[in-house]
């Protein structure tokens, strides 16, 4: 019996990602916090990574899902890539962010310097879009809030929200998100092997954290959900030092529910208040 043994994989495909936002850039960011750093890391994530070239771009047309402003984003990266490039005009102000990005602009004659013009354009598109995304989630609160959620663990603590009650169990937001990180370990016995599989898991599953007694610590769908908002906001924060979630709105356009977690927070922390 051999404990706390990852297999690793040798070769890695290597891999070039384009067009890769903001809030998924984020996203690695906050992955790399749970798989690549601490006391138990996944060498297989950091290989994979590592072989992976991320060209990203900039949001020019935001969804009105989109909420990046809300969780201390912008529509436009700021680092973690190699490549980043703005639309401006008939062509793109290209922003170099490591030594990969150098090499793979470094011998081509299909770039030139932008302008001072070309740099004034760039920043005035992202302040535009920046502000549009503002406009869009005017209506929503979540200032301080990690400390409106902190504690709010009872099934009476969210059953007052009305959109829960939509909640279908699908598990769209989870697989939608690109910071969801919960896994099950599942058997396979085959020629005479034992081995433990990694799936990726949905905390809204009526299963999720079931026991071989049939046991659940969270039996009903408003614990499941709060659980879901207080991993996010809560638990990734005091945990990993960072929060958990980007703003993409893959959760809410998503839904099939038509929950919006960006009025649900809001609620929520109208219903501490009115709590005590």
């Amino acid at each position: 019996f051999k404990e706390r043994v990852f297999p690793e994989i040798e070769n890695f495909p290597k891999v070039l990602l384009i067009g890769v936002t903001s809030c998924d850039l984020k996203a690695i960011e906050i992955l790399d916090k749970v798989f690549a750093e601490g006391d138990f890391k996944d060498p297989n994530y950091s290989r994979r990574k590592e072989n992976t070239i991320f060209i990203s771009i900039d949001c020019q047309k935001p969804y009105d899902t989109c909420f990046c402003t809300l969780v201390g984003n912008k529509p436009y990266p700021s680092g973690n890539f190699d490549l980043n490039l703005t639309e401006v005009n008939d062509g793109f102000v290209v922003e170099v962010g490591s030594e990969r990005g150098k090499e793979l602009i470094g011998n081509s004659n299909l770039f030139t310097n932008a302008s001072s013009d070309d740099l004034e354009k760039r920043d005035k598109i992202r302040k535009d879009v920046e502000e549009k995304v503002k406009e869009i989630n005017k209506e929503f609160d979540f200032e301080n809030v990690k400390e409106r959620l902190r504690g709010l663990y009872r099934k009476e603590d969210w059953e007052n929200i009305e959109d829960i009650k939509n909640c279908v169990q699908c598990g769209s937001c989870n697989f939608n998100c690109p910071t969801c990180v919960c896994f099950l370990l599942e058997d396979f016995g085959k020629d005479g092997e034992f081995k433990k599989v990694k799936v990726w898991d949905a905390c809204l599953y009526p299963g999720y954290a079931r026991m071989a007694s049939g046991a659940s610590p969270r039996p009903t769908i408003y614990e499941r959900y709060g659980n879901r908002i207080l991993c996010k906001y809560w638990y990734m924060v005091e945990n990993f030092g960072i929060l958990g979630c980007t703003g993409c709105g893959r959760c809410i356009s998503g839904c099939i529910g038509k929950i919006d977690k960006r009025k649900v927070i809001s609620e929520i922390g109208k219903e501490k208040v009115k709590n005590g």
